[in-house]
């Protein structure tokens, strides 16, 4: 066993792969959408209105297990997209303030996965559009939510157009993945509960397509961002300072690598950090 002096600066390497931290989360994200539509096939066959687990499973229902996954998977986007805004404001890139209204903008979707804040335009939403026989509009939230994606689709056109050309493209799968469930997917749901009601395969297919859409798109959406990053950066470096000057540590991320570095210090004591890009 080694023995390390008091005072001596610990380092370590930690791996971090973008594609094994991807496949992960969609191995959660595809045995949370079984598991759903599996219970929810057995609950009908049975005709039973509630079984065991099927509250903290069901893909149509909110505070449980596939909620929580997919406020955390806004969340880790947000992360990402806080980091990018903030190597970017360090740099004085031009779109640095877009990177951080995503960042706020998935910190948000993530606070509305967890409470269900669009739920509430609903009731609202039905009373203006006349309450009754709404098809597609069953869902009235579906009708300004549309108008807000069309409205953020326009302010961001020219920051995508800046983008790398396969950063654009990732991210604009991305979204027609995610708000192909969450919008159009809702939309043929919304018809088909108001037309048959709930306690059917269908409907539960069609609340199946579309998480899985909006799990599916956000994950696709992590992996772009961690892409970006090794693309863009290649290495984040990370300092945390101690109260001396002498014990301060560092850590370089090798996005590209997919690792994480130690820095080596100085003679002086410093971090021995390599030039910032672009200074």
């Amino acid at each position: 066993m080694a023995v390390h002096p008091k005072n001596a600066r610990l380092t370590s390497k930690v791996s971090i792969d973008p594609w094994a931290i991807t496949w992960l989360l969609t191995l959660m994200a595809a045995l949370l959408v079984v598991a759903s539509f599996g219970m929810q096939l057995y609950r009908l066959a049975i005709h039973r209105e509630r079984i065991f687990g099927l509250a903290m499973m069901s893909l149509d229902r909110e505070h449980n297990i596939p909620a929580h996954f997919s406020t955390v998977l806004l969340l880790i986007a947000a992360a990402l997209l806080a980091l990018i805004a903030t190597l970017e404001r360090k740099h004085r890139e031009f779109d640095a303030p877009k990177w951080a209204i995503l960042a706020a903008g998935f910190v948000f979707m993530s606070v509305d996965e967890a409470v269900s804040l669009h739920e509430h335009l609903i009731d609202p939403m039905r009373h203006l559009l006349g309450g009754e026989h709404l098809g597609l509009l069953y869902f009235a939230w579906v009708v300004p939510g549309i108008a807000l994606v069309a409205a953020l689709g326009m302010f961001f056109l020219p920051f995508m157009l800046r983008l790398p050309r396969r950063t654009a493209i990732a991210f604009a799968l991305s979204a027609a993945i995610y708000l192909g469930g969450a919008l159009g997917v809702e939309l043929f749901e919304g018809a088909w509960k108001e037309a048959y009601g709930h306690r059917n395969v269908a409907y539960h297919a069609l609340v199946t397509l579309e998480e899985a859409m909006e799990m599916a798109g956000v994950i696709f959406f992590i992996n772009a961002l961690m892409r970006h990053i090794a693309g863009r950066y290649g290495e984040v470096e990370l300092d945390f300072d101690g109260v001396q000057a002498g014990h301060r540590a560092g850590a370089r991320l090798n996005a590209s690598r997919g690792g994480i570095a130690p820095l080596r210090p100085s003679a002086a004591g410093s971090t021995g950090r390599t030039p910032d890009r672009g200074s």
